[in-house]
């Protein structure tokens, strides 16, 4: 299934990048497009529309990871390769600081189920059942008798 999608994400980023300006397609290595044209999914029916703009267009998730990788490593300028690489660590960090939420209320519940689970298992200990003598029962019997009178 995964190699598929590759194939066709393949497939629609050479028919897109067959539609770019003469200057953008050379800054290409041949190497990338070669690798693209031997594993595309020649079968994989994909129309570019050059009416729409390019977000409008159907796109795979995977072409658009790969045409940006190949956006950022080949057609950005520096100071988009900046934006870019700032944007990222930004990205990352705002994941981190998520990620540490996530794990400090789940350890806020496991905490508490732990003490609710604890707690639980001290109700359900065993009690000691100690048997009275026949003669320690028969005495309050009739004490009990005796007070009614």
């Amino acid at each position: 299934m995964e190699n598929s999608n590759y194939a066709n994400a393949y497939k629609e980023v050479l028919i897109i990048i067959n539609n770019l300006v003469k200057e953008d397609y050379e800054k290409i290595p041949k190497e990338y497009i070669d690798f693209l044209k031997a594993n595309c999914n020649e079968d994989h029916d994909f129309k570019y529309d050059n009416s729409k703009p390019f977000a409008e267009q159907d796109l795979l998730e995977d072409t658009k990871y790969i045409l940006f990788a190949l956006f950022e490593k080949f057609g950005a300028t520096e100071t988009q390769k900046e934006k870019i690489k700032s944007y990222i660590t930004y990205y990352n960090r705002n994941l981190e600081e998520q990620k540490k939420k996530t794990y400090e209320i789940m350890k806020d519940k496991r905490s508490y189920f732990n003490l609710q689970n604890q707690n639980m298992q001290e109700e359900k200990q065993m009690v000691k059942y100690i048997d009275k003598k026949w003669y320690q029962k028969l005495i309050p019997k009739i004490l009990k008798i005796f007070r009614k009178n």
